[in-house]
């Protein structure tokens, strides 16, 4: 009976050693049993994929970072500012001036105050010309120029006025000794009252002459005759 159990017992122990050896892993081999999920939808992100940055190629090193950067460009100086001179307009003048006519009788020279206005200083003389060639409007004075009488010009040169007629005065002049006296001193007394005039002297179209009408001698340069 002592056998028997005996036999029983290592039996039992037998079948308890190899159910052992057929559940304990052999070592290394140790898998561990995982359960498959079931693969649940993901969410979609807003955000762009990134780049795996591993497979980013490097970026090239500079080789000499100092040389590779490009220079500030050169300051451009402004170009200096040229001051302009402002434009002068023209201002016109007005002086008094004393002109010379025969009176009525053609004995005399008389005075009287006209005004002229002008822009060029040379204009003064030109005007002051015309106005004996112009009838004035006293009763007691005349005129004297014949019609159609005309004047080119009237420079100043070291104290001299050359005043050159237009050929018409000789032409059209119809006066005797008295008439020719009167024109030419009325030009030579008008013209003297500027003081920077200290003689006249009569041109016919540019050309000197020696007279206008055959009495008066116009070779030399006329002086002012006190009156």
């Amino acid at each position: 009976m002592t056998r028997k159990i005996l036999l029983l017992a290592v039996v039992a122990l037998t079948l308890i050693i190899c159910g052992c050896e057929q559940e304990m892993p052999q070592p290394g081999n140790i898998e561990p049993k995982i359960e498959n999920p079931t693969p649940q939808p993901q969410a979609k992100s807003e955000f762009p994929e990134i780049p795996n940055l591993e497979k980013l190629p490097a970026s090239k090193p500079l080789d000499n970072p100092a040389t590779n950067i490009s220079p500030a460009p050169p300051q451009v100086e402004a170009p200096p500012q040229v001051e302009t001179s402002p434009v002068i307009e023209p201002v016109e003048k007005t002086i008094e001036v004393k002109a010379y006519f025969p009176d009525d009788a053609g004995i005399n020279l008389v005075a009287v105050k006209r005004k002229i206005t002008y822009i060029n200083e040379t204009d003064k003389y030109l005007d002051a010309v015309n106005l004996l060639m112009t009838k004035p409007t006293e009763s007691d004075l005349t005129g004297i120029f014949p019609k159609g009488a005309k004047i080119n010009s009237v420079t100043v040169s070291n104290g001299t006025a050359y005043v050159d007629f237009d050929k018409s005065l000789t032409k059209n002049f119809v006066g005797g000794s008295t008439g020719e006296e009167m024109l030419i001193n009325s030009v030579v007394q008008t013209l003297t009252e500027f003081t920077e005039i200290k003689q006249v002297r009569f041109l016919i179209d540019g050309q000197e002459i020696e007279t206008l009408a055959g009495h008066m001698d116009l070779s030399t340069p006329l002086t002012r005759i006190s009156q």
